[in-house]
């Protein structure tokens, strides 16, 4: 994944006197030395190296197009980086898929206005068949095309439980909804992948 201007912004950075292990950091120290001038750069670099690439994983499955998610997640990094200074999580790895969901939305709705949340986007799935990282005749093709046919909120809630591995209880917390709705959600996206998997394939 191209991340150009992150790679700009690191090299304006400077490198803090102490040196620290952040890698060795759990997310919850990690947090603590946002807040630290001369640390704050260098979390910052391992908060990237930790978290790029399930956050553009999670992106990409909501948007399809690897373009579109390459240019949210520079716009989620930038935006973690403007309030940084002011970040505070009990769990940050809920906090920065938040971001990532809303900056998803806040993309989709710019670029189809006309874009209804609560319906499936089956449209979606023409943008697989130009994807130069997938196979066409693949089993993640297949998956990836039944996914277009759910909702935006079962795509969500299926992506953040099924491949991010957040807990039901993260879930409903970053969606403001309850623990037994997204539950039903996450029961009506599998059924619905399971029929759409076998009709495609």
């Amino acid at each position: 994944m191209n991340l150009n201007k992150l790679e700009v912004k690191e090299d304006k950075m400077q490198k803090a006197e102490v040196s620290i292990n952040f890698q060795r950091l759990d997310d919850f120290q990690l947090i603590s030395y946002f807040s630290k001038a001369e640390h704050i750069e260098s979390a910052f670099r391992e908060l990237i190296r930790r978290f790029q690439m399930p956050l553009y994983n999670h992106v990409r499955s909501m948007v399809v197009c690897h373009n579109a998610a390459d240019e949210i997640i520079q716009n989620v990094f930038v935006k973690i980086w403007d309030g940084l200074n002011s970040f505070r999580s009990e769990n940050l790895r809920a906090d920065l898929y938040r971001i990532s969901s809303n900056e998803t939305i806040g993309h989709l709705r710019k670029k189809f206005p006309q874009i209804d949340f609560d319906e499936a986007q089956p449209e979606f799935a023409d943008f697989l068949n130009t994807d130069e990282f997938l196979s066409n005749s693949s089993n993640e093709l297949k998956f990836q095309k039944a996914m277009c046919y759910l909702t935006y909120k079962q795509k969500l809630v299926f992506t953040l439980n099924y491949f991010d591995g957040l807990s039901f209880e993260e879930i409903a917390d970053l969606t403001q909804t309850t623990e037994s709705s997204i539950v039903a959600t996450y029961q009506h996206a599998v059924k619905k992948l399971e029929i759409y998997i076998k009709v495609l394939g």
